[in-house]
């Protein structure tokens, strides 16, 4: 099959601001931002994972840096307007399967630096190849842009405006391919990578290297039976083959110690996958807010400048990938408020954290408003029970504690399963201390607002 080339502060709110310039005088890094589908922090080898083998991150997160307090939202479309906008939801998070219109991204500002951008893998963002456009990108390999069909076996991807079917071929496979296409076509000038992957996502089918190997036959029509959780752990190992394979194109082309990898994943794997860890079996928990929805893997290789083999104990929320990437790159911010902060101080060691808590505003698929109140009171009975399953909410935290909007109180660190509500417990002196912090930061955002919002961009 022949391919397709790509054509040629507790707000924590940063205004418009030109960054510092690069580390490297004269050079600007190039940019690969990696977030895996659906797998938790548990999914990774270098945090003690008993259950899958992940060498290549392992390698990528030991060449610099992997911290053990990363933060995602608990699941993928607010995880992904998240992380390219570096903003909170409650400012431009409409519906599921959307990003505003007119919102700025990572790829919009490195462009207007001068940057060559790509994504690849899934969208699941709305609009068309005109919209990929308007965020940023210069090319794309996409999946759920133009239809939903399989997304592993002869996946229906949408390559620079034109719609295929790639028939025998493995999703990922075409993916990582386009990628190091671009790489080999813009390795001698400075490029931004965006890869969200469609792994390690339900369906769980047969990859490549699975024993018998994997094709459309084996993964059912429309990759749509049940089942499956025996290819999970293949999958999420060739999650970590394509990582690997990204890393020596770099290597091919000289250019790794002067690019800046990012890997992460978008939240906690699905609740019927069970992880082994050191400390017991984990049960994914995507959905919903607790750590095992929530708790995520986030490695930073950038041999220039991140001191290799640092475990870093720093807090860090989605919206701080944004303006990490941006002062990397000395790109300006957007023209509208930012709420992350950048990492770069604890990348260059100068720092061991630059927050004291992570906060998550979360309504994933809020209605519209009924005009009829009956209506609109039976939604909000439903959005109650939600809130109390913890489906929907907000919640401020630190590495030790935890409060939700609601009052509920937990020692995370302990109790990472949030079975003991401590918000009517007698607390000593640094868990009232911790609450009384946290309580502050939930006063400072806005309530849960249970239906759907508008908003205007400048």
């Amino acid at each position: 099959m022949s391919r397709l080339f790509p054509l040629v502060p507790l707000t924590a709110v940063c205004l418009f601001v030109s960054t510092p310039a690069p580390a490297i005088a004269g050079e600007k890094p190039n940019i690969i931002v990696i977030m895996a589908d659906d797998v938790g922090y548990e999914g990774f080898s270098i945090h003690g994972s008993q259950t899958y083998k992940t060498p290549h991150l392992d390698k990528i997160a030991r060449n610099g840096m992997w911290f053990r307090h990363c933060y995602s939202m608990p699941i993928c479309t607010p995880s992904r307007v998240q992380i390219m906008t570096g903003r909170y939801s409650f400012r431009n998070y409409t519906s599921f399967g959307v990003l505003l219109k007119g919102e700025q991204t990572f790829a919009n500002q490195l462009q207007r630096g001068g940057y060559r951008t790509a994504i690849a893998g899934k969208w699941q963002l709305g609009g068309d190849m005109q919209t990929v456009r308007e965020f940023g990108f210069d090319t794309h390999c996409l999946w759920h842009l133009d239809g939903r069909e399989s997304r592993y076996w002869a996946p229906r991807i949408s390559q620079d405006g034109k719609l295929r079917d790639v028939a025998n071929r493995y999703g990922p496979d075409v993916m990582v391919e386009f990628l190091c296409d671009f790489i080999d076509q813009n390795h001698t000038q400075p490029f931004m990578i965006y890869y969200p992957m469609m792994l390690p996502h339900w369906p769980f089918v047969p990859t490549p290297d699975s024993l018998l190997g994997g094709n459309r036959e084996r993964s059912g029509d429309y990759d749509g039976k049940k089942g499956g959780v025996e290819y999970f752990d293949d999958m999420v190992a060739y999650v970590d083959k394509i990582a690997g394979q990204l890393d020596a194109k770099l290597a091919e082309h000289g250019i790794r110690d002067n690019t800046l990898i990012l890997f992460t994943g978008d939240n906690g794997c699905a609740t019927n996958i069970v992880s082994q860890m050191p400390s017991g079996p984990i049960k994914g928990g995507k959905a919903s807010m607790p750590d095992n929805g929530t708790h995520v893997a986030m490695f930073a290789q950038w041999p220039a400048v991140i001191k290799a083999g640092q475990a870093s104990n720093a807090l860090v929320d989605f919206t701080d990938v944004l303006p990490t990437v941006l002062e990397a790159c000395g790109a300006d911010l957007p023209n509208r408020q930012v709420d992350g902060k950048s990492l770069l101080p604890v990348l260059r060691g100068e720092v061991e954290s630059v927050r004291d808590w992570v906060f998550c505003y979360y309504n994933p698929r809020p209605p519209a408003r009924p005009k009829n109140e009956a209506k609109v009171k039976e939604l909000l009975t439903k959005a109650g029970k939600s809130t109390q399953q913890k489906k929907l909410g907000r919640f401020a935290r630190d590495k030790a504690y935890k409060l939700y909007g609601d009052g509920r109180f937990y020692h995370v660190a302990a109790d990472p399963v949030e079975a003991n509500d401590l918000a009517r417990a007698d607390l000593g002196q640094t868990a009232a201390a911790a609450k009384g912090r946290l309580q502050d930061v939930l006063s400072t955002f806005p309530k849960m607002r249970p239906f759907r919002q508008t908003f205007s961009n400048p």
